[in-house]
């Protein structure tokens, strides 16, 4: 109706307001797509900061994200990359994902983003990863996964899957070489290079700290 108001309800008292510097978490991440914020329950809004710097070592290869849920990119600083500071877009359902910078080489280059990614309110949430062949295109590799939201889940027992579950998706094509040769022209395509985007130390870490938190947890009930 015209005259009703709009109203937000109070936040639960397990989900408090919180506030965070993109730039601090850029700063201390081990990972790309780090969430600012712990809540990855249904229906909430995940923004995640992104780092990419440019050097003579630099290879951030080229994959494409698949997810049922869209998001919303902003590119926050930005020099040497393709897209100017301040950009704003929403992301397609599958996107391409690469380093964004036009000389990955140089090391003054870099892109930050922060990418806010929705979680599903109902229903299933799926996510996906592809590749395609270095010189003609064709999708050689695709793997997708469910990545429907737990209730209630933060980061501290959940950790955020669209990194987590990504070395082991990887390493599915990594590890078959059949896998990088392209059926339609034959190239042998190389390696992801999945270490580049440190979703492995994420997934490595969150299972360590995990464990941690629940060893204490076990210690202090035994006490």
């Amino acid at each position: 109706m015209p005259d009703e108001k709009l109203v937000i309800p109070p936040p639960r008292s397990d989900r408090p307001p919180m506030h965070s510097n993109a730039f601090d978490v850029i700063q201390f991440s081990n990972t790309q797509l780090k969430p600012l914020f712990p809540y990855l329950h249904p229906g909430a809004m995940v923004p995640a900061s992104a780092l990419l710097i440019g050097g003579p070592s630099a290879d951030y290869g080229h994959f494409f994200h698949h997810n049922t849920q869209h998001e919303l990119v902003l590119a926050l600083a930005c020099n040497g990359a393709v897209l100017p500071t301040g950009q704003v877009f929403i992301g397609p359902e599958m996107h391409g994902v690469n380093s964004f910078l036009k000389n990955e080489k140089d090391p003054k280059a870099f892109a930050t983003f922060v990418i806010t990614q929705m979680q599903s309110e109902s229903g299933v949430q799926t996510e996906g990863c592809s590749l395609r062949c270095e010189k003609c295109h064709e999708q050689i590799f695709f793997k997708a996964f469910d990545a429907t939201p737990v209730p209630d889940a933060t980061e501290a027992d959940h950790p955020f899957l669209s990194v987590a579950a990504l070395p082991g998706l990887f390493a599915e094509y990594n590890n078959d070489k059949a896998r990088h040769v392209c059926s339609k022209c034959g190239h042998v395509n190389r390696e992801f290079p999945v270490a580049a985007w440190g979703w492995d130390k994420y997934a490595d870490q969150s299972a360590g700290a995990m464990a941690a938190r629940q060893t204490l947890i076990d210690a202090s009930r035994a006490a």
